[in-house]
């Protein structure tokens, strides 16, 4: 069997790519000419599962700068006890297999590590159970005083069993904190996050950017066949859209800016600011599915400035301007109103928790676009 070499701090990925990949932005070509009132359908051909540690990082925003740190919160456990990790129905784990990593300094190398492939037999043998029920049950050892009292679970493989457009990645992981205080047995429960982008596949290297202008609308379509209602999304209800401006790398500069969206079935319409300066910009599309499953979905677009109107022959007004009471950034863009949440609600094992799909605003991978690239669309 296949296993990946685990690192001792899995979430220090995380602070740039959310669950171990994220949405990918390959370098854009600027178009000759922007469009108003564009409709993109929300139809990805790949999508990339992973299971999201909520436990372990609470409250996150979708909209939020994938470039900050998370804010880790090992989960509590006890020598000799036992954690129980129920995993997302979208998830195979027939096969699943566990193993536990002590690095109590941080420093890559391993104090000691239990596995379920060892011989029961054996010292460092993990024994688990529950296997192809979705509730994987793992006995934790006993205490070792030179393992020290921190440690990373690891449960794979795991597969998709949804149709072939979706590919799980990663192994399922958890920080934890043995301490005698602590809830035995324990119980957490990832939540699973699907990961898109449109028009291009999330694997494309070429680029795709969808060319808009500022003060147009566009429009959101959740196609009647797309991939996205295998999660159990039926229309567009809750969804929320973002813009992140992005710098010369593709990646975001910081936090995107929520938009005011207007929802109507399984289309959503929404402006793009006319202040908005014309550049290049990231969109998050972020939704909770009836399964409790997040699907966000990115895509990349240029905005053209608007074409600029004749100056009226009437003289202005003396009154000062109005102060613009919506959000702003320093992305360049406004949101239309204020009131929005910026938050994607999730229901899962520990309550309400909040969640960002891909732990900011439509993460770059660490892939750096060519200078002056150009093409169009490609899956």
């Amino acid at each position: 069997m296949s296993r990946t070499t685990h690192s001792r701090r899995p979430l220090q990925r995380l602070g740039l790519v959310g669950v171990g990949s994220a949405i990918l932005f390959v370098g854009i070509a600027v178009p000759a000419g922007a469009a108003e009132n564009v409709v993109l359908p929300l139809e990805p051909t790949e999508v990339e599962l992973g299971a999201f540690p909520v436990e372990n990082l609470g409250a996150m925003d979708p909209m939020a700068d994938p470039f900050a740190a998370p804010t880790l919160t090992p989960v509590g456990v006890q020598y000799s006890g036992t954690i129980v990790v129920t995993l997302p129905a979208e998830l195979d784990d027939s096969a699943v297999e566990a193993t536990l990593v002590f690095d109590d300094n941080g420093d890559g190398v391993p104090e000691a590590t239990y596995d379920s492939t060892l011989a029961p037999a054996d010292p460092n043998y993990l024994a688990i159970s529950g296997e192809g029920t979705g509730s994987i049950q793992v006995t934790l050892p006993a205490d070792d005083p030179v393992a020290g009292d921190a440690a990373t679970l690891f449960l794979e493989p795991l597969a998709s069993t949804l149709s072939p457009a979706f590919t799980y990645y990663d192994p399922v992981f958890y920080e934890l904190a043995f301490d005698a205080s602590a809830p035995n047995p324990q119980t957490v429960s990832p939540v699973l996050v699907a990961f898109s982008q449109v028009p291009c596949a999330i694997s494309s290297a070429t680029p795709c950017p969808v060319p808009v202008t500022a003060g147009s609308t566009v429009t959101l379509d959740l196609t009647a066949t797309s991939v996205l209602r295998e999660l159990g999304l039926t229309d567009l209800t809750g969804v929320q859209v973002g813009l992140a401006a992005l710098d010369a790398n593709g990646d975001p500069t910081g936090a995107a800016v929520e938009l005011t969206v207007q929802v109507t079935g399984s289309t959503a319409s929404f402006m793009i600011p006319a202040g908005t300066a014309a550049g290049s910009y990231a969109l998050v599309v972020a939704q909770e599915a009836s399964s409790g499953a997040v699907s966000v979905v990115g895509a990349e677009i240029t905005v053209a400035a608007a074409a600029a109107v004749a100056a009226p022959t009437t003289a202005a007004p003396t009154t000062a301007a109005p102060v613009n009471a919506g959000l702003r950034s320093n992305t360049g863009v406004e949101a239309v109103e204020t009131g929005s949440t910026g938050t994607v609600a999730v229901a899962a094992g520990a309550g309400m928790l909040l969640l960002a799909g891909a732990g900011g605003a439509a993460v770059a991978r660490n892939r750096r676009r060519a200078a002056a690239e150009g093409g169009t669309c490609e899956a």
